[in-house]
């Protein structure tokens, strides 16, 4: 559930931002939301456990868009590529996930493409990596944390691994700039964070962004299903451990070439910096 509270402090021009308290549960909540929209970021999620529900939640919204014949951008992820190979993943790399939750999101965006090409409800699909960054509520979240206390930062997975990740506001502004193509209807891009970096590099760019010596440990697929016996948010993490522990690395080539920039990003040591001055704020 998201709170009317906090939206009230992120978005406090109230003369550009109004603010609609409902549920996606409720069609009437939908209408109401829909009135006078021609154009809709779909960002809702769930907690892992209930992402059985996401299906259900999604078709509401496309009947709701469907009939106020909205324009969709959707934030997809990695997930429905499955286990990947070392080079870089372009938009038409095999689709073989290999988790539940990468069906999920496969059938979703099988949906959404399907109802863009009928023209029923034309959207468009912009594929990150993880977020991080002020008001993410990302996996990293901890990591950001633990270094602002000077504890041990957690990373459920490898930390010697490759991965990547973007800040919010980028992928926010590539978001943006789809919305405003309307040749990139019923098309789907990857968008990369600046480079590849090894977790524990990562990591310690964010201990030196707040001047300690970085501190930090690795978490076993063992540990991991351990824990899931106990907590159900570590039970439906143990299928996506992977992504922790194997490089998946998005090309963005597509996005380059389409849009005739390179896709929207900035280093780390800014995106973490930045994100330190919003958590210090907001703590």
């Amino acid at each position: 559930m998201r709170s009317p509270e906090k939206a009230k402090r992120v978005f406090t021009n109230h003369s550009q931002v109004e603010l609609v308290e409902g549920s996606v549960e409720e069609p009437q909540s939908l209408k109401r939301a829909f009135e006078g929209v021609d154009l809709f970021y779909n960002c809702i999620n769930l907690p892992y456990p209930q992402w059985s529900n996401l299906p259900t939640l999604h078709n509401r919204i496309i009947d709701a868009a469907q009939k106020a014949k909205a324009r969709m951008v959707f934030p997809g992820n990695v997930y429905i590529y499955g286990h990947a190979p070392n080079e870089k993943v372009r938009e038409d790399h095999s689709r073989i996930p290999c988790s539940r939750k990468g069906r999920i999101r496969l059938e979703l965006e099988d949906n959404f493409m399907r109802y863009s090409r009928e023209g029923t409800l034309p959207c468009v699909i912009m594929r990150f990596p993880d977020f991080y960054g002020p008001n993410s509520a990302s996996i990293t979240e901890g990591i950001f944390r633990s270094a602002l206390d000077h504890k041990t930062a957690r990373w459920f997975g490898k930390l010697d691994a490759v991965h990547e990740f973007i800040f919010i506001s980028d992928a926010a502004r590539a978001m943006i700039m789809a919305s405003a193509r309307p040749d990139a209807l019923s098309q789907d891009f990857n968008v990369p964070g600046p480079e590849p970096i090894r977790v524990r590099d990562w990591v310690a760019l964010v201990f030196k962004g707040v001047g300690f010596e970085p501190k930090m440990t690795g978490t076993s697929r063992l540990f991991v299903r351990l824990a899931g016996l106990f907590n159900g948010v570590a039970r439906e993490f143990a299928e996506m451990q992977y992504l922790a522990e194997e490089p998946l690395i998005l090309e963005g080539t597509k996005f380059n070439d389409f849009f005739g920039v390179k896709y929207p990003t900035r280093s780390y040591e800014s995106g973490i910096q930045e994100t330190l001055k919003w958590m210090r704020k907001t703590s």
